[in-house]
C-alpha cells in the first residue's frame, strides 16, 4: 500500500518530536513513524519500578531485536555490546541506544542541559592556536564546526523558553551574573524557571569547591522547578535518570513537542513502525519502507525524508539504503567517558532522592578552560555533583572494588552506606580518529535480516590521559568534602556507549568531507534530511541533547520555509 504525505518524520525523540511537531503546526501534513508506542502525557503515572525500568530496561531497545556489536580495532570479531550482555551485563540506559517510543531518548535522559561554548563550535582552530598542530593525536579528524555560538544563540534561547529550564543564568549580554556560571557564553536573557533544589550532600560538595577556589553553579535543567506549559513542578521522587516521570516535569518530546503537533491536525503517528529503508532515485528520495506492528512491509511517500532516530540508527539506515556515495557515513565517531567517582559521606545524604541535575557543577576545566598540564590533555570537562537519583539496585552495581556482592560483610556496607552515597562526574569527549567508525555488520543481523551496525572504537591515549587528569582533581575535591571511602570507574571503562553518541553523519559545507549541511540536509538527497548527534562534527565536553534540540529548531525553519 503507498500514501502521500508532505513530510515523514522517522523518530519522534529529541530532534523528530521538535521537527514533526514544528513542521505540523506551519500546516505541513506529517506522517511520523516510531519504532516503538506512542504514550500517551499520563501513560507513565505509575512508573516507581527499578526491575522494570533499570533491571529489565523496560524502555531501551533490547539488543536482540535492535542488535549492536562492537569491537576496539579493524581486524577483530565484533560482538553484541558486552557490556551490556552476559551475567555481569545491565541494561542500564546510559549505556545502550536511547529509548524508543514518542519521547525516545527524552523518556529517560537525566535533563542535564548545556549550551556549548564559542570553543567548542572551534575546537581544531582553539587546539591549534593554543598547542599548534603537532600537538593533535596523530590520524585525528578533528574540524570547526560550520557556524558559530552566535548562529546558534537564538535557537538556544527558542529551546530554554518554548520547551522549559530550569537555572540560574551566568552571563547576561555579557554582565556576569551572581550566583550563575562565570564562564557562561553570553545570552540574551535568563531562564524560564529558578533552579531545582539539591539533594543533602551537595552542600558539601559546593562548599569544598569554594574552599579549593573554584566556583560551582547550579546545573541547568530540564526539570521544572515550578509548573510551567505542559511541565509540572518536580516532587523530587528519586526515580528520574533511566525513568520516564510521572508527574510529566521532566522536558520530554511527547509532553512538549508531540501534543501541540497532534493538536494541530495536520500529524498523525505511526507506532511499532521499524523503518528499513530510505527509498530513493535519481538523487531524490522518495519514502521509507517499514514493517508495522503486524510484521508487514509497508510504504509510505512523501516530499521530505527527515530521519531521526539517533545517530547509530540514522548511520545504520543510511548504509541499508545505499546512500555512502562519498564514503562519509559511520565515520568520526566519538562519545563521552563519564568518569564516575563515588563515596561515602559521613551523614545520611539520602542518595535515593531527588533528580540528578539537583545538583551543582564546576566549569573552571572545561573545554579550552583546561589549564596548562603535563598529561597533554587538550580539551577539558565539567565536574559535575551526583548527590541523588541513585536508587537500590543501581547502588548496587556500583560498591567499592573487590566487594562480594554477597554475604554478611555486604549487607553490612549496604545497610551502613547506600544512604551516606554521594558521587560526581566529568565527562571526557573522545576525539574524532580514522579508526573509529561505524559500518555494518558482517556477521550478526536482526531478526528482519537486516545487517546490525558494528562500532570500532578504542579508548586512545589522549582519553586516558584526561581520565587521569580529572581524577586526581576528584580526589582533591573528595579529600576536601571528608569522603571516608573513594573509588572510580576503572580506566579505560568497559563500555564505549554513553547515549552521548555523535559524529557518524557529520555536517559540514564539504560535500565531499560531511554527509549533511548546517540543517541536517543530505548532500547526496536533496529532499533528504538526516539530524541529531550524529552531524556534530566534534564532540563538547556538555551534554549534547539542548544542542540538538537547538538544530532541531533550525532544521524545522529551514524545511517549513521549503515545503
Amino acid at each position: 500500500m503507498t500514501k502521500a504525505r508532505d513530510a515523514i518524520v522517522v523518530g519522534l525523540g529529541a530532534s523528530g518530536g521538535i521537527i514533526a511537531a514544528e513542521l505540523a503546526k506551519s500546516g505541513v501534513k506529517v506522517t511520523a513513524l516510531e519504532k516503538g508506542p506512542h504514550y500517551s502525557q499520563d501513560y507513565f503515572r505509575e512508573k516507581h519500578d527499578e526491575i522494570r525500568y533499570y533491571t529489565r530496561g523496560a524502555l531501551v531497545p533490547h539488543l536482540s531485536h535492535n542488535p549492536i556489536t562492537w569491537r576496539e580495532r579493524d581486524g577483530e570479531t565484533a560482538k553484541i555490546l558486552p557490556w551490556a550482555t552476559g551475567p555481569l551485563g545491565t541494561t542500564e540506559p546510559l549505556h545502550l541506544p536511547p529509548s524508543i517510543g514518542t519521547g525516545g531518548g527524552t523518556l529517560h535522559w537525566g535533563g542535564a542541559v548545556w549550551r556549548h561554548r564559542k570553543a567548542d563550535f572551534h575546537m581544531r582552530t582553539s587546539l591549534i592556536e593554543r598547542f599548534g598542530e603537532a600537538a593533535l593525536p596523530e590520524g585525528n579528524s578533528i574540524v570547526d564546526w560550520p557556524f558559530g555560538y552566535d548562529d546558534l544563540e537564538a535557537y538556544y534561547d527558542r529551546v530554554e523558553w518554548e520547551l522549559g529550564v530550569s537555572g540560574q543564568a551566568g552571563n547576561i549580554n555579557g554582565e556576569l551574573m551572581p550566583g550563575g556560571n562565570p564562564f557562561e557564553m553570553p545570552r540574551k536573557r535568563g531562564y524560564p524557571m529558578p533552579p531545582l533544589r539539591s539533594a543533602a550532600a551537595n552542600s558539601r560538595f559546593v562548599e569544598a569547591c569554594r574552599r579549593l577556589g573554584l566556583n560551582p553553579f547550579p546545573q541547568a535543567a530540564a526539570i521544572a522547578s515550578q509548573d510551567y506549559k505542559n511541565l509540572k513542578g518536580c516532587t523530587y521522587c528519586g526515580f528520574c535518570h533511566g525513568y520516564p516521570c510521572h508527574v510529566n516535569a521532566k522536558q520530554t518530546s511527547h509532553v512538549t513537542s508531540v501534543p501541540d503537533g497532534l493538536a494541530s491536525g495536520n500529524m498523525e503517528i505511526i507506532p511499532f513502525a521499524r523503518v528499513v529503508s530510505v527509498n530513493h532515485r535519481g538523487g531524490r528520495a522518495k519514502g521509507v519502507t517499514y514493517i508495522d506492528a503486524l510484521g508487514r512491509a509497508q510504504e509510505l511517500e512523501a516530499d521530505i525524508v527527515v530521519l531521526a532516530t539517533y545517530s547509530l540508527e540514522n548511520t545504520r539506515l543510511l548504509l541499508v539504503s545505499g546512500l555512502n556515495g562519498n564514503g562519509q557515513v559511520g565515520k568520526h565517531f566519538m562519545t563521552h567517558c563519564f568518569g564516575w567517582s563515588t563515596g561515602v559521606v559521613p551523614e545520611f545524604s539520602n542518595t535515593f532522592m531527588g533528580p540528578l541535575v539537583g545538583a551543582h557543577v564546576v566549569d573552571d576545566y572545561t573545554s579550552e578552560l583546561i589549564p596548562d598540564n603535563e598529561d597533554g590533555v587538550l580539551w577539558g570537562s565539567p565536574i559535575t555533583s551526583f548527590p541523588g537519583d541513585t536508587q537500590p539496585i543501581e547502588a548496587s552495581h556500583n560498591t567499592p572494588p573487590g566487594m562480594r556482592k554477597w554475604g554478611a560483610d555486604y549487607k553490612k556496607w549496604f545497610a551502613d552506606s547506600y544512604r551516606r552515597i554521594f558521587s560526581m562526574h566529568t565527562q571526557t569527549s573522545s576525539l574524532p580518529y580514522e579508526g573509529g567508525y561505524c559500518d555494518l555488520d558482517p556477521n550478526v543481523t536482526d531478526p528482519y535480516g537486516q545487517p546490525a551496525l558494528r562500532m570500532t572504537h578504542e579508548w586512545k591515549p589522549h582519553d586516558i590521559q584526561s581520565m587521569a587528569f580529572f581524577r586526581r582533581v576528584k580526589q582533591n575535591i573528595a579529600r576536601e568534602m571528608g569522603i571516608k571511602e573513594f573509588w572510580e570507574e576503572p580506566s579505560p571503562p568497559p563500555y564505549h556507549l554513553s547515549t552521548h553518541e555523535v559524529g557518524t553523519h557529520r555536517m559540514g559545507l564539504d560535500p565531499k568531507e560531511s554527509v549533511v549541511d548546517p540543517y541536517g540536509h543530505s548532500h547526496e538527497c536533496e529532499n533528504l534530511y538526516v539530524v541529531g548527534g550524529g552531524q556534530f562534527p566534534t564532540l563538547p565536553s556538555y551534554n549534547p541533547t539542548m544542542t540538538i534540540q537547538a538544530l532541531a529548531f533550525m532544521t524545522a525553519d529551514r524545511i517549513a520555509e521549503r515545503v
